[in-house]
């Protein structure tokens, strides 16, 4: 009864226009775009990791994406790193034993480092130990994942904490971000089943905590109707089903690294038989990286960058934002765009810039059932020159999974009314894109500061431009005549 009627009050108190109350502080654009990352598989050699590597390396060059996840254990990865480094790319790697000692992996990332600076960036702890290190029976300090998912834990943690120390003592690896353990299994800590990693234990050994919280799905939230689907949360597959209104994966997850920011080093959805449709995931990848940035997650790595294989059964195969064949799948297309827009590196030496408020207000209506418009979605970004981008989109299901194949969903547009009280140019420019994931620039007039606007289910992006301030006009001076001196 209490979590009914808990769910009816939440139905209520969230049917209410959506608005700002005050100015909203911008966050840097190219925060954002560094908070994006990519899984790659460069020691796989059947997949087009190994056997197209110059094709699969021009597209991640040509997407923008700055940041990989890989392992280090092969040569070729080493290699690879080493050379995406040189074009900016920067890996976060995975330690674990079979990778070397934590003494090892620490000299081996100076090594690359040195030659190639900066080409790691991030240190990730040993992957999923309670799955991996208990099916290949790996151990560290007589502790063994041959004895079950307990000790696998055990032996992992103290594994990443010597990593963290050996890392930290060192002044050539010392300034490197340490990202924690994510584990594979789910986990209920009000059900009976707790996460072995205890509260606390690890907040001194990590710079950013670490979670998969793949989006799909959320067993653990009120079920209510919402969007044609009976249990919303449950059966909706979109990417704010674990991490807002019901946290499941943050309540789970984050205690052991609290109070420190966590990174999400795999995230996403396949596109296999049986899983999300290419169309679903030309929207939520964008929708991703911005609710997981919204919500505080300093790096997302999208798993994977290209589909392994073709297999249309296969889930495992089917992760990509590239087909196998490389051809862009929406959500490749969508996420490039989107970089293009939002990117804004700075030049070497550069100051710090201060980033600014916008005072506006955003009203959205309600259509007929979609009456949650708190679903739609802001963030304020900011580029170097002054420039605002107002980022909007409706974070709601497009996907039903309780049936098979996944029922499509295409909710209608939300009429919005966007009110800006911060002097700004008359003329902005609104970014939109299409079902393919390609991007259409178009003028629009801010009329008294405020424009009526469709918001999609897809991202799109309103750049604001300060208004200049008016240069006062000097009334010229008239010259004093000069007198003569009086003679005494």
């Amino acid at each position: 009864m209490r979590r009914f009627c808990f769910g009816v009050l939440l139905c209520l108190l969230l049917s209410s226009a959506s608005v700002s109350a005050e100015p909203v502080p911008a966050q840097s654009a190219d925060r954002f775009v560094n908070s994006i990352g990519v899984c790659t598989h460069w020691g796989y050699p059947d997949t087009p990791y190994g056997f197209a590597y110059e094709k699969v390396r021009e597209k991640l060059i040509e997407s923008g994406i700055r940041h990989l996840r890989d392992g280090m254990l092969r040569p070729i990865e080493r290699e690879r790193i080493k050379d995406l480094g040189k074009r900016g790319i920067r890996t976060c790697i995975i330690a674990e034993p079979e990778v070397g000692t934590p003494e090892q992996i620490r000299d081996t990332v100076k090594a690359i480092n040195k030659e190639v600076p900066g080409a790691i960036d991030a240190v990730e702890g040993p992957n999923e130990p309670d799955l991996f290190w208990v099916n290949n029976k790996k151990s560290y300090k007589g502790k063994s994942g041959a004895n079950g998912a307990g000790e696998a834990v055990e032996a992992a943690v103290l594994f990443h904490k010597d990593l963290y120390t050996m890392m930290k003592a060192d002044p050539a690896t010392k300034g490197i971000p340490i990202i924690g353990i994510a584990l594979g299994k789910t986990y209920d800590p009000g059900g009976g089943s707790p996460n072995p990693l205890t509260p606390g234990s690890l907040t001194s050994f990590v710079d950013w905590g670490n979670f998969h919280p793949y989006f799909g799905g959320n067993s653990f939230s009120v079920p209510f109707a919402y969007g044609t689907i009976q249990k919303y949360l449950w059966d909706g597959t979109h990417p704010s089903t674990n991490i807002d209104e019901f946290p499941y994966a943050f309540n789970t997850y984050h205690p052991p690294y609290a109070p420190k920011p966590m990174a999400a080093t795999e995230a996403g959805c396949a596109t296999d038989t049986n899983g999300t449709s290419e169309g679903a995931h030309g929207k939520y990848i964008p929708r991703m990286f911005l609710e997981y940035f919204r919500k505080g997650i300093v790096r997302t790595y999208s798993y994977e960058f290209v589909d392994e294989f073709t297999d249309p059964n296969n889930r495992e195969a089917r992760f990509g934002l590239l087909r196998r064949d490389l051809t862009p799948k929406p959500a490749y297309t969508a996420l490039k765009n989107l970089i293009t827009v939002l990117a804004d590196p700075s030049p070497a030496n550069a100051k710090p810039f201060t980033l600014g408020k916008l005072d506006f207000t955003l009203t959205v209506s309600p259509v007929e059932e979609w009456t949650r418009t708190q679903y739609v979605r802001t963030m304020l970004l900011q580029k170097r020159n002054g420039d605002y981008y107002l980022v909007l989109w409706h974070e709601v299901a497009n996907e039903d999974k309780s049936v098979q194949p996944r029922r499509q969903i295409q909710p209608p547009l939300m009429p919005a009314l966007l009110t800006v009280k911060t002097p700004i140019a008359s003329a902005a420019t609104l970014y939109t894109w299409d079902e393919k994931g390609e991007m259409t620039p178009q003028s629009v007039q801010m009329t008294g500061g405020t424009l009526r606007i469709a918001i999609p289910d897809r991202v799109m992006v309103l750049r604001l431009k300060p208004a200049t301030p008016a240069i006062p006009k000097k009334t010229p001076q008239k010259l004093a005549t000069p007198t003569k001196p009086t003679s005494r």
